[in-house]
């Protein structure tokens, strides 16, 4: 229609080829098609570069302040210093902070796994899944066991993914759910060149891991269903009972909206805090009466929680900021708020894996080693099988655990989900299990071990950091 409309003349004043013969046909298909091909390849390197720089169409937006907390009385549950922070995300995400939380860290997979089991063989009322992946291998047959079983008891489940991080065949398997009452939804499937131009038009990952039962028990971290994160990997979760589930649970809503509508709310316990006060696991450590704020990010909103929270807790931290990270690069500006926290002497640690289960990360991570060392970031890499942890501690009372990386996709471009717990408790025990994890399971890197890397290595590095780009 471009050229009819604009070029009339080009049909008149071009001579008609003569048609091909039967011999000629084939060749010229051929040509065709790998000129397709090519054109195919190019563009999708540089939809790839723009997805992997984060280059999403919220940052431009990216326009926060931070309010002031004039009135002392609210959120009773932190401490001054902090209300600040509070206030910042409840602006950000509606969601305050919640007293009365029983809380456990799961950081070990198998011990994770049998709590988890325990849960949902026990219960009777309801079953919400809001996964990035449900692998239908040997822990994730049991899984779906327990859930066709609960659901011809008469229990309500729900299971909503991330369709393309879900192989077709585990896909298969999990839809014979729906004959037995599971309502099984799928998100929808990003479209890359149009993550770029707005949200109306594209669609984005459903990277959250949350696990509801019975109204009055909520699971999130870093943790899909799978055999690799409960028995093999390094990761972490939070099991939360208390007024915090209410809010997890609206987050769940969020994407239940998204992809079933016509569904009725989620069931919630109605009263949060007795269910808290009565939760016990006795052979696990559980601080009770705790604050909890539960901070959702969506590619949706114009504002960034995750990326606000991350910093505020680098620029306000007085002692130590650590915490474990697999993927990169983040945002330049979290970049330089972990050089300017080491440079005004804050303890900064980062645990990143030394087996990356994304190869190309492995580089990217690298390509930030002598920047951050340069400016005192201690940096260690974690030995063995993955480490898939996405955690941070600062000074001895704030503690974050969800499903969000430090980098653009999850700041920018993907659905994540994250928990703030504001404890002196909780967070003394995970900076325990930290500093211990650095004495027995990684090795720390220097900038003379950096200068020592070949120049292939290094040039890896930089060609990968180059493609992911930089975002302000």
């Amino acid at each position: 229609m471009f050229l009819k409309k604009f070029s009339p003349s080009l049909y008149q004043t071009v001579e008609q080829p003569e048609k091909l013969s039967p011999q000629e046909e084939p060749y010229y298909i051929f040509i065709i098609f790998a000129m397709m091909k090519r054109t195919a390849l190019i563009i999708t390197l540089l939809a790839g570069s723009l997805f992997l720089a984060g280059c999403g169409y919220r940052a431009p937006l990216y326009q926060s302040y931070i309010p002031e907390v004039k009135d002392t009385t609210v959120y009773p549950g932190v401490r001054p210093a902090y209300k600040e922070l509070a206030a910042l995300l409840e602006k950000d995400t509606q969601m305050g902070p919640t007293q009365g939380n029983s809380v456990t860290l799961l950081p070990e997979g198998p011990i994770k796994w049998n709590v988890l089991k325990e849960d949902l063989e026990y219960a009777d009322k309801s079953i919400y899944i809001d996964h990035y992946r449900f692998c239908t291998d040997s822990a994730g047959i049991i899984v779906e066991d327990i859930l066709r079983e609960k659901a011809r008891e008469g229990v309500d489940v729900r299971i909503i993914l991330d369709k393309p991080a879900n192989k077709k065949e585990h896909l298969q398997e999990l839809a014979t759910l729906k004959k037995d009452g599971v309502e099984l939804d799928l998100f929808r499937r990003p479209v890359m060149l149009l993550d770029h131009v707005g949200a109306n038009l594209a669609t984005h990952r459903d990277h959250r891991k949350i696990l509801l039962i019975d109204g009055q028990i909520g699971y999130l971290g870093g943790r899909n269903i799978q055999y690799e994160y409960f028995f093999n990997w390094r990761d972490a979760d939070l099991r939360i009972v208390g007024p915090a589930v209410a809010d997890l649970s609206a987050v769940y809503m969020e994407n239940q909206e998204r992809v079933a509508p016509q569904l009725k709310p989620i069931y919630v316990e109605k009263d949060l805090k007795k269910a808290a006060q009565m939760d016990n696991l006795p052979e696990l450590k559980q601080f009770t009466d705790v604050t909890v704020q539960i901070i959702p990010d969506s590619p949706d909103d114009k504002v960034l929680p995750l990326r606000n929270g991350f910093e505020w807790a680098l620029y306000s931290a007085k002692k130590y900021f650590w915490f474990y990270n697999p993927y990169t690069p983040p945002p330049a500006s979290t970049l330089q708020a972990l050089k300017d926290a080491a440079i005004r002497g804050v303890d900064v640690r980062w645990i990143v894996p030394d087996n990356n289960d994304v190869e190309i990360m492995k580089g990217m991570g690298e390509s930030m080693y002598k920047d951050l060392l340069e400016a005192g970031v201690r940096i260690y890499e974690w030995l063995g099988p993955v480490m898939h942890a996405k955690q941070f501690m600062m000074d001895d009372y704030l503690l974050g655990v969800g499903s969000a990386n430090m980098d653009n996709l999850s700041f920018f471009l993907n659905y994540e989900v994250m928990a703030l717990v504001y404890d002196e408790r909780t967070t003394r025990h995970a900076a325990q299990t930290f500093a211990a994890e650095l004495e027995k399971n990684c090795v720390e890197i220097t900038l003379e071990d950096v200068r020592k890397w070949n120049v292939f290595r290094k040039l890896r590095n930089w060609v990968v950091r180059f493609l992911a780009g930089y975002m302000t």
